[in-house]
């Protein structure tokens, strides 16, 4: 007899498994591709029951599948990267496509006429031109390996930066300092819509920042990232959480051949030009930015396990300057009067600041100023050392600036079978900032940059994304 409490289980049983089914398959459909096509005769009509097998050119991961009874075929979650597509029928040619492309959150078609012949005979397509995309209604672009690795990403090589080479969005720039923001990720508007409804995903773990939801709480190194698509309009089901951009990124994974590389850009002084209201008697400022690391992929057990690891460092020396405002020696002496505004005398003059007379001449009387506040401006801010004539932007402050961030993506893949294919990823990152103060550790008052908050700063992100995924 089945109780209360029996049926609540098992309805909480059932729950669970159409939670975890219904999450693997929508990160499935974001995380993978799909390979769709028909097959037909030369004279145009369908071929049911021909057998279609894809094969992964990378890792030999094969997939197979049959035609419909309209000779159509489809081949969902398909791990991105380049595939063999054979089509066979009994009486048929064989027929195979050499070169069919696919990435992240993408429909690939691939077509075939069946030739009457002997199975023994083998006809080979070549790649087919490209047609519209008229498979999905979403609104979409693309930044695939090629354009990360060859074109100049400016900045800190992010991968963001080349958003502005995408319709509809503005052009990124990195706010928050790098204590809250030490991947230095970037925001934008799409259609515009707030950036806060951007949603970014990295191998379909979202990557939000709660506390700053316009931004990601993570960037992957560039020389890690295998793909990049960013949907902004008619999003699919799949694409929640997102009203602006659905970003998927995509890390690279490993496959039977081992591929590596490595990198070293550099920064120095002779790259920079004078700031403008340095003294003439100083040197071009320090300044030396160096951002290295490599990546390296390969398989575990051919076929099966696959591995891929990369590695970034950046590393930014610099002597930071800024323009800022203190009091002139006649003001801390209580001497306004080259201030165009009128000061007023607080004691003098009606509780809600009517009435209120001025100081003569625009002058405070010595005995009217806290020796206290005297004390703090001699000993803590010091006097104008540039445009000493003015009242504003009248001291120049300079002091050495660090920046420190490491970054590890690694990911392992494993083709457990035909129909199940799993993956783990771990990122990591590390960051020690300095940014010391206009006034010295004594005076403190605002950064010296605008890159980071006052002060020492340290700590890290971890971000990954485990997932099985059904193939079938």
């Amino acid at each position: 007899m089945c109780t209360a409490k029996t049926l609540a289980k098992s309805a909480l049983a059932v729950a669970t498994v159409l939670v975890v089914l219904t999450t693997c398959s929508t990160w499935g459909q974001v995380l993978y591709g799909t390979i769709i096509g028909n097959v037909r005769d030369a004279s145009g009509a369908a071929i049911p029951g021909a057998s279609v097998t894809i094969t992964n050119k990378d890792t030999n991961q094969v997939r197979t599948t049959v035609t419909n009874d309209e000779g159509g075929y489809s081949v969902p979650t398909v791990q991105s990267g380049t595939y063999e597509v054979k089509v066979t029928k009994e009486g048929f040619r064989p027929t195979l496509e050499g070169s069919v492309v696919v990435t992240i959150n993408s429909v690939s078609r691939a077509d075939f006429s069946l030739q009457v012949g002997s199975i023994s005979e083998t006809v080979e397509v070549s790649a087919q031109a490209q047609t519209l995309q008229t498979d999905r209604a979403e609104v979409r672009a693309e930044i695939t390996t090629k354009t990360l690795t060859d074109i100049p990403v400016p900045g800190q090589r992010n991968y963001q930066a080349l958003f502005v080479t995408v319709p509809g969005i503005t052009p990124p720039a990195t706010p928050h300092s790098v204590g809250s923001n030490p991947s230095r990720s970037m925001s934008w508007n799409t259609n515009g819509v707030n950036r806060a409804s951007n949603n970014t995903r990295i191998d379909g773990a979202s990557a939000t920042n709660v506390w700053l939801p316009h931004i990601a709480s993570y960037v992957p190194a560039l020389e890690s990232i295998e793909t990049v698509n960013i949907v902004t309009n008619s999003f699919d089901a799949e694409q929640g959480l997102a009203g602006g951009a659905a970003v998927n990124v995509q890390i690279r994974s490993g496959s039977n051949d081992i591929h590596g590389a490595g990198f070293w850009y550099h920064m120095g002084s002779w790259t920079q030009s004078r700031p403008f209201f340095q003294p003439a008697n100083q040197d071009t400022p320090k300044f030396v930015y160096n951002q290295n690391g490599g990546r390296l992929g390969g398989p575990i057990k051919k076929d099966k396990i696959f591995y891929f690891v990369s590695y970034e460092g950046s590393t930014d020396r610099r002597f930071a300057s800024r323009l800022n405002t203190v009091p002139t020696a006649a003001m801390r002496r209580g001497d306004l009067s080259a201030s165009s505004t009128t000061v007023y005398d607080p004691a003098t003059g009606n509780p809600d600041g009517t009435g209120r007379l001025p100081f003569a001449g625009n002058i405070i009387p010595p005995n009217r100023i806290d020796p206290l506040a005297t004390r703090l401006l001699d000993d803590m801010v010091p006097l104008p050392n540039v445009n000493t004539g003015l009242l504003t932007n009248n001291y120049y402050a300079g002091a050495p600036f660090l920046f420190d961030r490491r970054t590890v993506d690694s990911k392992v893949n494993f083709n457990m079978s035909e129909k199940w294919t799993a993956f783990a990823r771990l990122s990591w990152l590390k960051f020690d900032v300095n940014d010391p103060t206009i006034f010295g550790d004594v005076g403190g008052g605002r950064a010296v940059t605008d890159t980071a908050n006052a002060g020492i700063g340290y700590g890290g992100t971890w971000s990954g994304a485990p997932l099985p995924v059904p193939m079938w």
